[in-house]
């Protein structure tokens, strides 16, 4: 994965494009695998097949693709993320038909009736609109959002998920199975030395995230990452913050000195915190005004900062994910395995649970 969604430009209907940043799409690549049934293997498929030759010498799959497997496994992701929606929307549109058949009635009478319910706001006040903004770490200065856009979406929002909820509802009822397999990640070995932590060095199961403090779909990931730390507790994960910010962000990396200066007087993870809250407010004197909000000695933090102390550190993190690989934020490692994109609590349940267990 080359770019997060915010660095594209997109020719696509403001509405659409609100949509997709409101989604939670993360995330946005092509690729082509095989994934499921009996199909034939396909040429390189297999880590020992050869898929070339020189000098008589055959070449592996696995020494050609080392360098190139985080890539790869963002191309095989995509892919399943593409047949993964295509199946779940089949399948919820011929239940729909379905039970409209059964009712005897059209698909849009159904869906009226059953999940239309009037539960859209009439009106939507601005005050509304900058606090929903705000929650998702985006304001009216993007000129990519305008606030009409966002009033119709919020005006609607409702009966949308009202909607879904009706479809979940008949699905759950059909005892819906996908056996569409997801791809193995590969393991992919990270540095954790140096760089903040939160838990016990000990705990069994290490989540490294490379984060960028401007990038939305990163400040979409805390919620899940405080659950984590709730239900998990110190003593059976630990997380490490990794600097990875993109060229696009032009504040990204003040934000991440202030962080590591916040850090030199024990306050990281408070200033990591403000910062994500904060995402629209990340000048320098914005930064020196959070450090004295936090309590720091604000002459030591002005001399971390403006000396530039951790910028060295900072951009060998930055160095280093480009090395493994690693192109997008957000993107976390958990015990070896990659998990890209602001992705939901269950998809890391799955991933710490499978990572204790082993």
């Amino acid at each position: 994965m080359s770019e997060t969604p915010e660095k594209k430009t997109s020719s696509l209907p403001m509405p659409l494009i609100l949509g997709a940043i409101i989604g939670g799409l993360a995330i946005g690549i092509v690729g082509t695998l095989l994934v499921g049934g009996n199909h034939k293997a396909a040429p390189g498929s297999s880590p020992d097949a050869v898929v070339a030759e020189f000098n008589g010498k055959e070449v592996k799959a696995s020494e050609a693709f080392a360098a190139v497997k985080p890539r790869l496994f963002d191309l095989e992701e995509e892919l399943f993320r593409i047949k993964e929606t295509a199946i779940n929307e089949y399948i919820e549109q011929r239940l729909v038909e379905n039970e409209a058949k059964t009712k005897n009635m059209p698909v849009d009478q159904l869906l009226e009736k059953e999940a239309g319910g009037g539960s859209a706001p009439t009106e939507v006040a601005d005050k509304d609109i900058d606090s929903f903004l705000a929650s998702k770490g985006l304001s009216l200065k993007d000129p990519r959002i305008r606030k009409e856009d966002v009033r119709d979406y919020l005006k609607y929002k409702g009966k949308f998920e009202q909607r879904q909820a009706y479809v979940a509802k008949l699905r759950q009822s059909a005892r819906v199975k996908v056996f569409l397999k997801e791809p193995e990640s590969p393991k992919v070995n990270v540095s954790v030395e140096g760089y903040p932590m939160w838990g016990n060095p000990k705990a069994p199961v290490t989540i490294v995230e490379f984060s960028d403090y401007q990038c939305p779909f990163c400040s979409r990931a805390l919620p899940v990452l405080k659950r984590i730390k709730e239900e998990y507790g110190p003593d059976k994960v630990r997380i490490v913050f990794r600097d990875m910010p993109l060229p696009s962000h032009g504040r990204a990396p003040a934000a991440s000195l202030a962080a590591h200066c916040a850090n030199d007087q024990s306050k990281f993870w408070e200033m990591h915190d403000m910062l994500f809250d904060n995402q629209a407010k990340l000048e320098d004197a914005d930064l020196k005004a959070y450090a004295k909000k936090l309590g720091l000695d604000e002459k030591k933090f002005a001399e971390c900062f403006d000396g530039k102390k951790h910028m060295a550190l900072i951009d060998k993190s930055r160095s280093e994910a480009e090395t493994l690989g690693i192109q997008a934020t957000p993107s976390f490692v958990i015990n070896g395995a990659l998990l890209q994109g602001a992705q939901p609590f269950e998809k890391f349940k799955e991933k710490i649970d499978r990572a204790g267990r082993g």
